[in-house]
């Protein structure tokens, strides 16, 4: 177990997190302005910006109240915590759409994409992250502040980005944003809750009900989906390996096959998902001459079969160029 705190700083530190928890004015223009920003960044591609749209960020405060409810079985905090959560996850939604509906139409941009492929490892480092920020919060040896703009980045970029998303009608991209923000707010709840209780929050008024046994069981729900989203995401990291390696054995077959071509090269290649009971693959090729249907046939028969055991179509772009020498 951790180092306890003595009484009085628990205290200190109950009051703390219960402020963060609060529903406040100041709350509610802190996730405006970072709602704002962090949609500016997010539209206009620049990470700096997203950064710097955390540091008035302040979705952390009621993650870290229902952590804390938990351990001391305090339904009250748990209620207003969960209510201030909720406020201020649908304000940055409701902000976000109207943003995505007054700005031009555009293709999702890269810091965007970014946040639409929640992984395991993102699960791992909000579970620890989680736990460190409530740690800080409880020592006095270590800067609560920075800790918590670290963790608050996780949270307000992915549900605008589902938001703006959504606004655009990109709702299979929406909805893995939507999915990274839960992932992250779930994991980061787990972790708080863990390390409030490793570092004392157990008084003697509250230690019956703060026994490890309590504990986990008013943290059941939360363990249960924490269960689901590490098979889940497990599963897709499993499944995304799968496609990774089998997009490099296509490009190294596809690189061997072009390269026997007389001044050929290959520009790009695309994967598109199964049409009907086949994936699709597109080559862009360079060269002076076509490549015939028979020699496309050739190479699409060496192609390793997708993940899904199915033989994927290639199709070519032939781009024509015109190679000319000078004489001797």
């Amino acid at each position: 177990m951790l180092a306890m705190p003595a009484d009085s700083t628990v205290e200190a530190v109950r009051d703390t997190i219960r402020q963060g928890a609060a529903f406040d004015r100041p709350s509610i223009l802190r996730n405006l302005a970072a709602r704002v920003l962090v949609c500016a960044g997010l539209i206009g591609n620049s990470s700096t910006t997203v950064i710097g749209a955390m540091l008035v960020a302040s979705l952390t405060g009621p993650i870290m109240g229902i952590g804390l409810a938990l351990v001391d079985a305090d339904n009250r905090l748990l209620r207003r915590a969960a209510a201030t959560l909720l406020g201020g996850a649908l304000l940055v939604l409701t902000t976000s759409a109207l943003i995505g509906r007054a700005v031009p139409d555009a293709a999702p941009t890269e810091e965007m994409l970014m946040l639409t492929a929640p992984r395991l490892i993102d699960l791992v480092v909000a579970l620890v992250g989680g736990a460190i920020s409530a740690y800080a919060v409880a020592s006095p040896r270590l800067s609560s502040a920075i800790v918590g703009i670290a963790i608050a980045v996780t949270l307000v970029p992915p549900l605008a980005t589902a938001a703006l998303l959504g606004s655009r009608a990109h709702w299979a991209l929406a909805q893995g944003a939507f999915l990274m923000a839960f992932v992250n707010m779930v994991a980061i709840q787990v972790g708080a809750s863990t390390a409030l209780w490793l570092c004392g929050f157990h008084s003697s008024a509250r230690r019956a009900s703060s026994s490890l046994g309590a504990v986990l069981r008013r943290e059941t729900v939360s363990l249960l989906v924490m269960v689901c989203l590490v098979v889940t995401l497990g599963v897709h990291g499993v499944h995304l390996i799968a496609e990774q390696r089998y997009e490099a054995s296509v490009r190294d077959v596809l690189l061997a096959a072009i390269a026997q071509q007389p001044q050929a090269r290959l520009i790009e290649v695309s994967f598109a998902p199964r049409e009907g009971a086949r994936a699709s693959v597109t080559a862009v090729v360079r060269s002076p001459s076509r490549i015939t249907p028979a020699e496309v046939a050739a190479i699409g028969r060496s192609l390793p079969p997708a993940p899904d055991g199915s033989a994927p179509q290639l199709r070519v772009r032939h781009v024509q160029v015109d190679v000319e020498a000078t004489g001797d």
